[in-house]
């Protein structure tokens, strides 16, 4: 008997498969070669790979391989990072939780990408209407008034118009020109100011991006309440649809988790708790496994508009799960609401941290050097006027310092420095990687830079990549200790819940929860 070569595959990994064939391919646009899996004209071999998917596996490939074709630029630009099935059916599940009815209701994607929320509302509202013993041409009618999307993409829109039609007429045998009809994923800017798409819902996966100053949203002034520096747009699409919904209106979506514990997301956490009540925040295990491209964490965030906006904010707490790639819930608890504008707190081990930095005696201290900004200023060998320059790859997975190999590595070890300069450190100290790559098994990794090292070469400076905690007394707990206690499990674990990028704020360490110092 022959065994097809996808028998036994995930169906992650045939999803993979087809997005790489179609790179290979290179012919064709990435809408058509999308349109080629809705209307299964594509390639025998990418047909094998489908075989046996169901209907969401199908949608997710077409609009995987747009993502795919799209570019990585183009992608990253438009913060587009396509949600997989698994992850759909537990945020509408999530949503119907908390209320949200929709046979009843009407939904909205702001940003409807590859219509992975669309079409999955779409079809269980078609089979409820169909038991309720509804026509075809009224739930037509009734899709149209219920359930709407926007997407920036006019491609992209196309697609998801098609993978609904598809639904439409292929699942429930619906007359194709009747189907055709149906165009609920306009295309548009969901952020523009005369959008006004009334919805009692809002359900989706907005963009990521963090946006620099050239790409500010339309009337970027309308979220200076949620600005303390530089916005990132999931935060944008959270405030406006906020603003959108009425009373009682639900809001889920799927974000990354920075805004959990970042310090440039407190007027951001303080302002959707004034018009929303936090009832869940579920975290997605797997930082590099759930989205294409995406290296940091996310989770699902679940709102409710208040009737009254609050201006004072107590401690409060909310659900949070901890949710596998595939929607499969693999632990429950609660999240910590402070009141203010504190980092929340996920389930853990918070409580048996019960200090800061502070107590230890550190401040953190981001790197002064930019190297790309200033190489007239590093070099391969000590000189006069020259100290040690600390790379992130001088501090080792296994929390080691080795000051040869990260010299070696970058190819220049020793910087110029002016006497008196601010930013010269003379003493002891523990350096962290500020950002962790995607293989790196924890998060935080800490080094001790001995003492002698620095008083021997009269000081160091660090590279941006790196932050230095710094004594802020003169009996500070030993540098080893604390590096020692950074690189704990119960540590790493708590910088996870509250840190959902792959950079690590100084502003966030300062108040990130730590066992009690060790006693004299």
């Amino acid at each position: 008997m022959l065994h097809s070569p996808s028998a036994g595959m995930a169906p992650e990994e045939r999803v993979t498969r087809i997005m790489n064939m179609h790179r290979r391919d290179k012919e064709g646009t990435a809408l058509s070669a999308s349109l080629s899996i809705v209307h299964q004209t594509c390639s025998v071999e990418a047909a094998e790979l489908l075989s046996g998917f169901d209907a969401a596996w199908m949608d997710y490939a077409a609009a995987s391989v747009y993502a795919a074709l799209m570019g990585k630029e183009r992608r990253k630009k438009l913060g587009a990072y396509f949600t997989p099935p698994g992850l759909v059916r537990y945020l509408l599940g999530r949503a119907a939780d908390f209320g949200v009815d929709i046979t009843k209701e009407r939904v909205r994607d702001p940003a409807a990408g590859g219509a992975a929320f669309i079409v999955p509302i779409a079809r269980e509202m078609v089979k409820r209407w169909r038991e309720a013993g509804k026509g075809d041409s009224d739930i037509i009618e009734m899709l149209s008034s219920h359930l709407m999307g926007r997407e920036i993409d006019p491609d992209l829109a196309k697609l998801a118009n098609a993978l609904l039609h598809r639904c439409l007429t292929v699942e429930y045998g619906m007359a194709p020109a009747l189907a055709g009809t149906l165009e609920l994923i306009a295309t548009g800017d969901s952020l523009a100011a005369d959008v006004d798409d009334k919805a009692d819902h809002e359900i989706g996966n907005p963009p990521f991006l963090r946006l620099a100053a050239k790409d500010a949203p339309p009337e970027a002034s309308r979220y200076d309440d949620i600005a303390a520096g530089r916005l990132n747009l999931y935060s944008v699409f959270v405030r406006r649809g906020l603003a959108a919904l009425p009373p009682g209106g639900i809001l889920a979506y799927i974000i990354p988790a920075s805004f959990i514990g970042g310090p440039e997301f407190r007027r951001f956490r303080l302002r959707i708790r004034q018009m929303a009540e936090v009832m869940a925040v579920d975290m997605i295990e797997g930082r590099q496994t759930v989205f294409t491209d995406v290296v940091q964490d996310t989770c699902v965030l679940v709102l409710r508009r208040r009737e009254i906006e609050c201006e004072r904010l107590d401690a409060e707490t909310a659900l949070s799960n901890f949710v596998s790639g595939a929607g499969q819930v693999l632990s429950e608890g609660e999240v910590s609401l402070p009141a203010g504008d504190g980092p929340w707190v996920l389930p853990g081990e918070a409580q048996h941290l019960p200090s800061t930095l502070a107590d230890w005696g550190y401040t953190p201290r981001i790197g002064y050097l930019v190297a790309n900004r200033q190489q007239e200023r590093i070099h391969e060998t000590c000189g006069k006027g020259r100290v040690p320059l600390i790379w992130a790859k001088a501090i080792g997975q296994d929390g080691s310092f080795d000051f040869e190999r990260g010299a070696l590595l970058r190819k220049h070890g020793w910087v110029d420095v002016p006497a008196g300069a601010n930013y010269l450190v003379e003493t002891g100290c523990v350096a962290i990687q500020r950002t962790s790559a995607r293989n790196q098994k924890r998060r935080i990794t800490a080094a001790e830079i001995p003492h002698d090292f620095v008083i021997r070469h009269c000081g160091i400076v660090a590279e941006n990549h790196v932050i230095l905690l710094v004594p802020t007394r003169d009996d500070p707990v030993p540098a080893r200790q604390l590096a020692a206690a950074l690189n704990s499990s119960a540590v790493g674990k708590q910088l996870d819940r509250m840190c959902g990028s792959a950079s690590i704020p100084a502003r966030l360490l300062s108040v990130l929860p730590m066992p009690l110092p060790p006693g004299p």
